[in-house]
This record gives structure tokens, C-alpha cells and sequence, in this order.
């Protein structure tokens, strides 16, 4: 196992309970980027699922900044609660599923634009029923696409709604940032060259996704 990412000694130990919860809900390819990338997923499945190696393998996954900065500003106590709160929340959730419902919000207009049954029998297939139920719901941030096919409309709605997840999780610190990341794999991470409006649209769409998903307590893999 490689520890050259981050030494245990640069990040104060993480408690058993929090460092099992986040090996068990990382995704496999991150395990493996972490660990060493010529792992097959069995062997990877095995270390993910032995309880006396997450304390080992709890810091390779949560990497400290080279100059160990943050460019937040410190909260008050106030703000931390409600912060660790949000942040518990998003752990909770399927994160793949909050992606689609957010997408899907951020493109309520051509949502509603596709009327044709088989244009949305086939969007849902790509985006499921609840996400394509939650868009139709919102009020919609991106002009609408006209003509646009359903499979091109559900890549649009999966490419944004994981730069909604981007917004999100840079409104962290980056310890929690990070825990957030490696449950999603590498591939969904988004670099939109989003204007702060937008940004700021985009943290809106958090409560009202979280709202939506809480009680399920599906953890994404």
C-alpha cells in the first residue's frame, strides 16, 4: 500500500467511526488511485472491506494542501454547526442521484420543452423518473434548448448537475471537500467555466435537492 500521497503524521487521526464510513463509501477507482492504480477491483474490494485497514487507508483519501491553507475564512461557531449539518446531509445521500436532480432542475425549461412521449420516455430512461419529476418542478436556470434530443438534453443534465456538485462542495473546507469527491468517480469531475451568478445559483438548488432526498440513506459507490 503507497502512503507517499499523504503521510499520517501531516493530518491529526481520524476517529474509527468516521474513518470506516468514508473508505466504505468511496468509490472503487478512487481506493485505487489512492492505494496504488495496478490494484484489480478484487483485491481493492478486499482492503475497502477489511475494518483494521481504514485507519491506514482513511488519510491516503483525504489529501492535505501543499501549504496546508485554506482560502476560507474561519466560521463562527454558528456557522461550523450549520456548515458539519449540510455536510452530514450530503454525506447521507446518494450523490450520483443529487447530480440528476439538480441537472435536471438547472434544465427545467427544455424539460418542459420536450413534450413528445417518446422524447420523454426516453429522457427518463437516461435520468429517471424522479429527477425528471423534481425538474418539471423548478423554476430552471439555463435558457432552454429547443429541439434538442433526449439523449444530448440527459448529457447536458448529467454535465451540470455535476458542476452543481463542484459549487457545492467548494463551499467546504477542503477536508470535507474531499470526503464528499472520492465518493463520485474521478470522471465526474466538472470544471465549468461558471460565472459566481451561476455559482450562486447553484448552491441554491442545494437545500431543495437535500430536502427531496432526505431519508434515503443510499451511500454512492
Amino acid at each position: 500500500m503507497s502512503t507517499t500521497p499523504t503521510p499520517r503524521s501531516e493530518w491529526k487521526e481520524m476517529p474509527s467511526h468516521d474513518a470506516a464510513r468514508l473508505v466504505l463509501a468511496a468509490h472503487p477507482q478512487r481506493l485505487a488511485d489512492a492505494l496504488d492504480s495496478r490494484l484489480s477491483s478484487t483485491v481493492v474490494g478486499r482492503l475497502q472491506s477489511c475494518p483494521r485497514l481504514h485507519g491506514r487507508i482513511a488519510p491516503l483519501l483525504i489529501q492535505r494542501q501543499a501549504d496546508g491553507s485554506d482560502d476560507r475564512p474561519a466560521d463562527d461557531a454558528t456557522t461550523l454547526a450549520d456548515r458539519q449539518a449540510t455536510f452530514e446531509r450530503l454525506f447521507q445521500v446518494d450523490l450520483r442521484e443529487a447530480s440528476s436532480l439538480a441537472g435536471a432542475a438547472w434544465h427545467a425549461l427544455s424539460l418542459r420543452q420536450m413534450i413528445r412521449g417518446r422524447d420523454v420516455a426516453d429522457l427518463v430512461a437516461h435520468i429517471g423518473q424522479r429527477a425528471h419529476t423534481f425538474g418539471l418542478r423548478r423554476d430552471g436556470v439555463a435558457t432552454a434548448l429547443h429541439s434538442i434530443a433526449p439523449g444530448a438534453l440527459a448529457e447536458r443534465i448529467a454535465r451540470d448537475g455535476y458542476a452543481c456538485l463542484d459549487a457545492w462542495f467548494s463551499s467546504f473546507p477542503p477536508s470535507m471537500r474531499q470526503q464528499l469527491q472520492v465518493r463520485l468517480p474521478p470522471e465526474s469531475t466538472v470544471s465549468l467555466d461558471w460565472s459566481d451568478a451561476q455559482r450562486r445559483l447553484a448552491l441554491g438548488l442545494m437545500d431543495p435537492v437535500l430536502s427531496e432526498l432526505d431519508g434515503s440513506l443510499n451511500v454512492s459507490n
